[in-house]
């Protein structure tokens, strides 16, 4: 086929399916835009109220006019209310459906009721004589003045700014009768309540008629006003969901059944419309949907057009004028009414619109003089209820017509039914009577008269009205006068003069046609009288009011007529697409006539309902006549007795009960019930705010203690992990030597386990407990004694565990643990022969659990505790009177003298208490010299008298009882081989040895010193002259037993024996080179050792210049942190005040500050900052960019190693801002719980909530996210900072790790808790997104090498529960000295991580760390990589390795003269920079700035770091240009006996003299003996390099280490000179 045929086809195809659908015209905008196309906002919806008068503001801007007007309460009392008993029904004939459909014509054209946001009350007082409330129980308890609530109208908020720009209200919809009543306010609303298929709207049940069908349920909850049911009397009932409602445009549609009839009405005459445009143009069902907008839009304007005709020509005209004839005319003829379509006449008595013609230049807008009072006036007509009836029989126009009861669905309700519905109980209960019979309601609307056309409303409306939660009955005549106030209308005869009328000379000039209404007027001007106004003429008198009191029998009077005559006819004129506009295209002429001539309000009903309405015809086609007819040809006015059904009476619930003819009701029934009650209600009570608000913060404060509580109880746990982690495994013993036993020894519950070796010394006499490296721990000896009894050894069993307990006299229980029952046995059987053998007793005991055996043991814990009560008596009884009250002796009871003064100490704890080994010769000298009675014990009296001496000024005492120790023959000369045992036996209580040439060496040097010839035997008095010469006569003085760990050496001057205890520690900077040494190369570097010289300092002289001073070199210090601090703080506090600056003004509108005041600006202004700082802690959290950018320039200007400081100053602030929001908050929410529902949705209008939820604290709180997140946020902050306490980093590491972690949720939470959208839009992503892509990137950095596995190729288990590693280094792993890692065990938990620093040097190949066990982790690793648990795996458990991390330590280098300083485990990161300094003294043409360095070691003993001793050994072999300067100082011989300490310093002197050389160490280092004073020391390092300005000092260790040594620094930086800056890190 040809391709231009095929072309052709398909267009004539598509021409042919356009020409199906119709042109759709231009229909009415929703919005009213563009409706004038030369001023395309008049007529928009949310314009502002046009004024003919001028306005009269009190303040000329926007503060309520009328003033000194009367309380609007006291005008409805006199000028509203009824005087007479009973109800007046209408004069002319007015219907309730007239009155009725007069409130949709308002509900179409105007809404200014919504209040403003902010909310602004001018709450009316109620007086207390008030005749609606008196009688309420609620009004009468009330204590102070009860205010009627009164919102004030929402404005344009680009008026009320100045007199010239007085305050303007809106209309929120068009004023264009465009058909928003019954489609919505918007598009989205129009769509929500169609079917999209045939153009109809969506039905509840799409199979029904559509004269029975209703709108669909409003399951999408559209936002229809859904006040609270003033009829129930408990909250939940007064509170219903919108969702029980019906899909309508009217978002007010539900108020009461009348109302909600209409809107039925329009949804079907739609639904109507568009059948009957189906069934014209022939639509198949297929095609519903293809066609459905053509249709829609059909039925739209058709319905649009028959509403605007109706409006104008049937209802407005009846509702202005009625004339007294009205009764004696046929249906059709208009003349009893006013002629609305009358030639245009300006005549203010008598204006018309004439003829339509559109007019572009007339504002359709409504005037606030007509929303306001004039349209008002219906109220006068409104019904206090409807009669209802059924379907009319017969052909009798009074007979057949069916009235039937109102069942009555009151709480608690007097009687079960009254003849009438009520109005005032059936607000926004409208859907039970239209679903009852929707029909009897528009029956009924045609038949009740509406109330006489007067200056007074019924009770349903002045009084009974539908209000809030917390005022459920209003007074709306008192609310009509208030609301013309608030738009600031001037007075009745200001605006009379406005429309063209002339003012009134009298009171009585305002009306005078009945009695009624003179006497409300003489009232009236009585209540104006007397509050000091015109008691003459009507002045300064409410519009409404005046306008109503004009109102006569034919309808409202003059001024209110000339508005709303006005009015209508600019809706008309104005209105581009009204429906007589032939230009629009939207109806022809015919269809325009048949507008005019066929609908009609009575046309439409006989359509969509199964009323037979006169005139019209029945759904058979048969004409109704009036004799046959439900209700009237114009249903709008009822002729009494011509139309049928009159109503049997006028509603009143004060006429007394009486039966209606024609009625369904069995008896005689009340016209109307009466209205339920006026209630009220409190927010924050009636919803138990008052509960939940202290509740809410007790239990967030109680979160702290329990938190912390917590935090303790896993602190404690954490210390039984670490005492099941210390707890060791007995292994399988392979050892073949019958004396020889590996077991496990529990020492206590505190001290946990060792693996222990016991030996059997049958030859000795002894059973010895050692470590597995042969290092002694106990003795228990076992050799019968001169007047002792052998010896007896009691062996506890027990039944259940592989446990036993060795028992000896005197000594403390040995609990061991065996690996299974077999080497349990093995060890009880080879016990007792070792112990029979030697000649002691042996008996055995068993216990059925081995917990009897550890709860009855006597352990060194126990045993402790009365030995220190033992030493201290000791130290009393030696000291007698001197010190008794500064020792602090307790009182002591006679059970525990007695077991103080039986006490025998055994030798090994005779060793422990001088702090020796138990089996060295020493201690066994002493022992031997000091148990005089050779019992084997040391009893209180022998200790006493040895202390004695040791305690006493006596050099030559103490002397000679070390002479006695040695001297074991009692010859009174030590030979040769005597002395050099002396020697021995001291070098080996320091765990130190000298091979024979070293000892020859010292040996000789003595005998010079004593001037002896070599080899003599040494007699007591050259023996002094060795150990207490001159030289030493004073140190030796001080030498004491020091029990209590005080007490120095060499210090200062004594005074008195209690003044040697008390003493305070200090170190021994002396230098040890004498006059006349060698000059050897140790003596060489001791020369350069740093020492104190006399140099007077100046010192500023008066206080306030030395404060100066401090301050100065503080801030010189730490200039870099005082700066970015104060910097941070600044931006921080210009974040907190524009927040809080903007919701204190710029966002006054918002309305949240004027009903929580400025605890709104303060919590934002914290909230901001929370976010700022919380997001700033993610950049002090990026090691790897702080590692990076500390090597660039950029570590001169930002301190990078106050990172960590900085995230905890940053962390405080954090905390400081949270509480003060948290705080604000609680405050602001209790306001916010005391606020009506309604206000609460306007201060947070971006958060949606149901108009039947009422938002309590709790609500709130725990509802919404943003304070169920915050709650959340809360018990995160208080938990990670509970558990970020150095307590809690110390006792409980891995809780303050888990805890930390939660950082993640934390910004989760936070994002999530501003989604709420409460205040404001969410801004934290603003705070956010910077910090979070550095961290993201940091970590990403991180997790691409953390996985890394590395091999460790070597673990070895050092003294003081160390653990060294060394495993292999990843290929990319580049690091400087004085870094750290973080490591994981994939045995231990691969995702686990725990940092240390690296303690290999950069040039090595493999890594090495030497952790210390001090958490369930690190003694988990230690007992993962000990050699007894590896027994049989061919490789050691890997580990990955993070980072490395840079931090102060590595930054050594950069200054001239650096200070290293390690104490303890804390050495570690000055092992990877010495033996940097090592590598780098290899390489020659190395430059750095750094010419000096100190290294400070302080050590409980060097021996429990031999790798340290041997890098240092290996820096003082390089450093040629000594360039290095190391000082070691060993606390543990100070804190236990200083008069052993004297001796070995003693000795120490005299081998450097030799050896230049430490006798302990090995090492040319000095070597001290306590712990060092770091100010004398810094001082002489600051005098030494007297041109250096800033000295680098460093320090790693216990936390009281370090922050001595900051004091140190901190005290010397107070004075003039150079600075000492600090980095410290602890353990």
């Amino acid at each position: 086929m040809d391709v231009k045929i095929l072309f052709g086809i398909l267009a004539i195809l598509i021409v042919s399916e356009c020409q199906e659908e119709e042109e759709i015209p231009e229909l009415h905008p929703l919005d009213g835009y563009f409706n004038n196309l030369i001023h395309p906002d008049w007529g928009a919806v949310d314009t502002i109220l046009l004024r003919k008068s001028p306005a009269a503001y009190a303040d000329g801007v926007y503060t309520l006019s009328g003033q000194d007007r009367p309380n609007p309460f006291d005008i409805s009392e006199r000028a509203h209310r009824s005087n007479t008993p009973n109800s007046l029904g209408s004069v002319r004939g007015r219907t309730a459906m007239q009155v009725y459909f007069g409130q949709q014509v308002v509900e179409e054209i105007m809404d200014s009721q919504r209040p403003g946001c902010p909310r602004e009350y001018e709450n009316i007082p109620v007086p207390r004589n008030n005749t609606l409330y008196r009688n309420s129980e609620a009004f009468n308890a009330a204590r102070d003045t009860v205010f009627m609530p009164f919102p004030r109208s929402r404005f344009d908020q680009r008026t009320g700014q100045s007199p010239s720009n007085p305050r303007q209200q809106l209309n929120e919809i068009t004023p264009y009768l465009d058909g928003q009543l019954m489609y919505g306010p918007a598009r989205t609303w129009t769509d929500a309540i169609r079917e999209f298929r045939g153009g109809k709207l969506l039905s509840l049940d799409p199979s029904k008629p559509i004269r029975e069908s209703l709108p669909a349920i409003n399951d999408i909850r559209l936002p229809f006003a859904n006040p609270p049911n003033p009829r129930e009397n408990t909250r939940e009932r007064r509170l219903l969901p919108v969702a029980r409602f019906w899909r309508l445009g009217n978002p007010r549609a539900m108020e009461n059944p009348f109302l909600l009839s209409f809107g039925v009405l329009w949804f079907r005459w739609h639904n109507y419309l568009a059948d009957e445009y189906i069934r014209m143009k022939g639509i198949q069902e297929s095609d519903l949907e293809k066609y459905d907008e053509q249709i829609f839009n059909y039925a739209r304007k058709w319905v649009v057009a028959s509403h605007q005709k109706i409006v104008l020509y049937d209802w407005l005209p009846r509702w202005i004028f009625t004339a007294s004839n009205f009764t004696n005319v046929s249906p059709g003829d208009n003349s009893p009414f006013y002629p609305i379509r009358a030639p245009k006449s300006n005549d203010p008595r008598m204006p018309t619109c004439g003829p339509y013609v559109y007019n572009p230049n007339i504002h359709p807008g409504i005037t606030a003089e007509f929303q306001t009072s004039a349209m008002r006036y219906g109220h006068t007509l409104v019904t206090p209820g409807l009669w209802r009836r059924g379907p009319k029989t017969g052909n009798n126009l009074q007979r057949g017509c069916n009235w039937f009861p109102a069942n009555l669905r009151l709480p608690n309700p007097p009687v079960q039914q009254t003849h009438g519905l009520r109005l005032c109980n059936a607000y926004w209960n409208s859907q039970e009577s239209v679903q009852e019979d929707l029909d009897s309601l528009y029956r009924g609307l045609a038949s009740t008269l509406g109330e006489k056309e007067d200056h007074i409303m019924v009770e349903d409306l002045a009084g009974q009205v539908f209000g809030p939660l917390e005022f459920s009955r209003r007074d709306l005549a008192a609310l009509n006068i208030q609301r013309a106030r608030d738009h600031g209308l001037t007075d009745y005869q200001t605006i009379r003069e406005t429309f063209g009328l002339p003012r009134l000379n009298s009171w009585q000039d305002i009306n005078n046609q009945n009695n009624l209404t003179e006497k409300a007027i003489e009232a009236l001007r009585l209540l104006y009288q007397g509050s000091g106004l015109n008691g003459t003429s009507p002045e300064k008198v409410d519009l409404f009011t005046g306008g109503l009191l004009e109102t006569t029998d034919d309808g409202p009077g003059d001024l209110f007529r000339v508005i709303m005559v006005e009015q209508f006819c600019r809706i008309r004129d104005g209105d581009r697409f009204w429906y007589e506009n032939l230009d629009n295209k939207i109806f022809n002429q015919t269809e325009i006539d048949r507008i005019n001539n066929e609908i009609t309000l009575g046309y439409i009903l006989s359509k969509v309902t199964n009323l037979r309405v006169e005139d019209q015809r029945d759904p058979n086609g048969v004409l109704v006549s009036r004799n046959n007819a439900d209700i009237q040809a114009d249903p709008f006015v009822h002729r009494g007795n011509s139309d049928p059904c009159q109503q049997p009476a006028q509603l009143d619930p004060n006429v007394s009960p009486f039966e209606v003819p024609e009625s369904n009701a069995s008896q005689a029934l009340f016209l109307i019930e009466n209205c339920t009650t006026w209630q009220t209600f409190d927010y924050f009570f009636g919803m138990d705010s008052q509960i939940s608000f202290p509740f809410t913060f007790i239990w967030l404060g109680l979160a702290v203690p329990v938190t912390i509580g917590i935090m303790l109880l896993m602190a404690r746990q954490r210390k039984k992990k670490m005492m099941e982690a210390r707890k060791k495994k007995a292994r399988t013993d392979r050892s073949t030597d019958p004396n020889t036993f590996h077991v496990v020894e529990w020492v206590g519950k505190k001290e946990g386990e060792r693996n222990v070796v016991i030996n059997f010394d049958s030859q000795r006499k002894k059973l010895h407990v050692n470590d597995r490296r042969g290092k002694p721990l106990r003795m228990i000896d076992l050799r019968p004694k001169q007047a002792a009894p052998a010896k007896s050894i009691r062996l506890w069993n027990a039944d259940d565990r592989a446990v036993v307990s060795v028992r000896a006299e005197g000594e403390i229980d040995l609990v061991l643990k065996f690996a299974d029952i077999e080497r349990k046995s093995k060890f009880s059987k080879e016990l007792k022969n070792f112990v029979e053998g030697i000649g002691a007793s042996y008996s055995s005991n068993n216990f059925a659990k081995a917990e009897l055996i550890f709860n009855s043991a006597t352990t060194k814990e126990d045993r402790q505790k009365l030995l220190d009560k033992f030493f201290r008596v000791i130290c009393l009884q030696a000291f007698k009177d001197k010190t008794s009250k500064e020792l602090d002796i307790e009182n002591l009871d006679h059970e525990t003298a007695k077991k103080i003064a039986e006490i025998q100490l055994t030798r090994t704890e005779f060793a422990e208490a001088l702090g020796l080994k138990p089996t060295s010769v020493f201690v066994r000298n002493m022992f031997l010299l000091v148990d005089s009675d050779r019992s084997g014990f040391v009893s209180f009296r022998e200790f006493l008298d040895f202390f004695v001496v040791l305690s006493s000024q006596d050099a030559e005492s103490k002397i000679h009882l070390i002479f006695s120790m040695y001297d074991i023959q009692r010859r009174g000369k030590l030979s040769k081989k005597d002395f050099a045992n002396m020697i021995k036996s001291l070098l080996d209580l320091s765990d130190s040895t000298l091979d024979s040439r070293k000892m020859e060496e010292l040996v000789t040097s003595m005998y010079k010193a004593a001037n002896l010839s070599y080899g003599a035997d040494i007699l007591f008095e050259d023996f002094k002259k060795i150990f207490a010469s001159e030289e030493y006569a004073g140190t030796l003085q001080k030498a004491t037993l020091n029990l209590d760990g005080v007490g120095d050496i060499g210090q200062h001057p004594v005074k008195s024996a209690n003044t040697t205890i008390r003493a305070k520690r200090a170190t021994i900077m002396k230098n040890y080179t004498q006059k006349g040494a060698s000059k050897g190369k140790g003596l060489q570097r001791q020369q350069s050792v740093v020492h104190v010289t006399t140099h007077q300092q100046e010192y500023p002289k008066t206080p306030f210049a030395q404060k100066m001073y401090e301050i100065t070199s503080y801030i010189s210090s730490n200039r870099l942190d005082i700066f970015w601090g104060t910097l941070f703080t600044l931006v921080l506090l210009g974040i907190f005040l524009e927040r809080a600056f903007y919701y204190s003004f710029e966002r006054e509108t918002g309305g949240l500050r004027r009903i929580a005041g400025y605890g709104v600006t303060v919590t934002r202004g914290a909230a901001s900052a929370m976010m700022f700082t919380y997001c700033s802690l993610l950049i002090t959290m990026s090691r790897n960019m702080i590692t990076f950018f500390r090597e660039t320039f950029l570590h001169r200007f930002f301190p990078w190693d106050s990172m960590h400081a900085l995230h905890k100053f940053i962390a405080y602030q954090a905390l400081f801002s949270t509480f003060v929001h948290v705080i604000g908050h609680g405050i602001n929410l209790y306001h916010i719980s005391t606020q009506t529902s309604g206000d609460a949705n306007c201060y947070f209008m971006e958060y949606f909530r149901a108009t039947h939820i009422l938002a309590s604290f709790h609500y709130w709180t725990y509802t919404t996210i943003t304070g169920l997140t915050g709650v959340i946020l809360t018990l995160i902050v208080i938990i990670m900072y509970v558990f970020a306490t150095p307590y809690a980093r110390r006792n409980a590491f891995n809780a303050f790790w888990n805890t930390h972690n939660l950082y993640i949720f934390l910004y989760i939470f936070m994002i999530m808790h501003g989604l709420g959208r409460l205040v404001q839009a969410p801004i934290t992503h603003t705070y956010l997104i910077g910090p979070l892509f550095i961290f993201i990137i940091d970590k990403l950095i991180s997790l691409s090498r953390k996985k890394i596995e590395c091999r460790v190729v070597k673990a070895e288990l050092l003294p003081s529960d160390v653990t060294a590693l060394v495993f292999q280094r990843p290929t990319t792993f580049d690091y400087k000295s004085g870094q750290w890692v973080r490591i994981a065990c994939l045995e231990l938990g691969e995702n686990e991580y725990h940092p240390f620093t690296i303690s290999s040097a950069p040039h090595e190949e493999y890594l090495s760390l030497h952790i210390r066990a001090v958490g369930p982790w690190t003694y988990n690793l230690r007992n993962l990589y000990d050699p007894d648990n590896l027994e049989g795996k061919s490789s050691y458990p890997s580990v990955y390795v993070d980072g490395p991390y840079g931090e102060g330590h590595q930054d050594w280098y950069r200054y001239e003269v650096a200070v290293l300083v390690g104490g303890g485990i804390g050495v570690t990161p000055f092992a990877s920079i010495l033996k940097d300094i090592v590598h780098k003294s290899k390489i020659a043409d190395l430059r750095f700035p750094c010419r000096k360095v100190y290294f400070l070691w302080v050590t409980r003993t060097q021996k429990q770091f031999e790798w340290m001793t041997d890098i240092i050994r290996d820096v003082e072999n390089v450093d040629s240009n000594q360039f290095m300067d190391t000082h070691i100082f060993v606390t543990q011989f100070k804190e236990k006996f200083d008069l052993r300490t004297t001796m070995l310093y003693i000795c120490e002197r005299h081998f450097q003299k030799v050896a230049g050389k430490s006798l302990f160490t090995g090492l040319s280092a000095v070597t001290h003996f306590g712990r060092p004073n770091f100010q004398d020391f810094l001082k002489s390092v600051k005098m030494e390099h007297p041109k250096v300005r800033t000295f680098g000092v460093f320090s790693c260790g216990p936390p009281n280490m370090t922050n001595n040594l900051d004091g140190a620094c901190t005290n010397l930086n107070k004075q003039e000179g150079a600075t000492f800056n600090h980095h410290f890190e602890n353990f």
